[in-house]
Formats: structure tokens, sequence, C-alpha cells
């Protein structure tokens, strides 16, 4: 019997990189919607911006993909910079 938990399925099936890379690149757009709320006075130091920086790398870098909870706080995110 097959299993429905997200880890049965990911074990099942390859890695779905362009879906992946749509997702990162919605992250890049909201370290852009970071910099752009904050105009001029931008810190990099944010918390905000260096945490969805630090994914981005992540990904990038070790292809360390988000988990639900990350997915979660960047909904969040967004909800707070978008069109601001």
């Amino acid at each position: 019997m097959k299993g429905k938990r997200l880890k049965d399925v990911l074990d099942e099936q390859p890695l779905a990189k362009t879906k992946w890379d749509v997702i990162f690149g919605k992250l890049k757009k909201l370290a852009t919607a970071i910099e752009m709320f904050h105009g001029e006075k931008m810190n990099i130091d944010d918390l905000d911006y260096r945490w969805v920086d630090d994914r981005i790398e992540y990904y990038e870098g070790d292809e360390r993909l988000l988990s639900k909870e990350e997915m979660l706080r960047a909904n969040d995110l967004w909800k707070k910079y978008k069109n601001k």
C-alpha cells in the first residue's frame, strides 16, 4: 500500500526541478518586494530579507527544498510586503 504522507510521495517520485525553480523564482520576487518596501533605507541584515535570501542560497547551492512551515512563512511575508 502506497503512503499518502509527503515523505512517502517524495520517496516515490523524482524531484520536480522545474516546479521548484518556479517556487524559488517567486522567492526572488519576494526578496525584491522587501527591498522595494524599505527603499533606500534597506538594511541587508533585515530579518525577513535575510530569511528569504538564505532559502534561495540553500536551494541554489545545495538544492535544499522548502518545508511546509517555510512555505507558510514565505506566504505570510508575501502578504506583508506585496504592493507596498
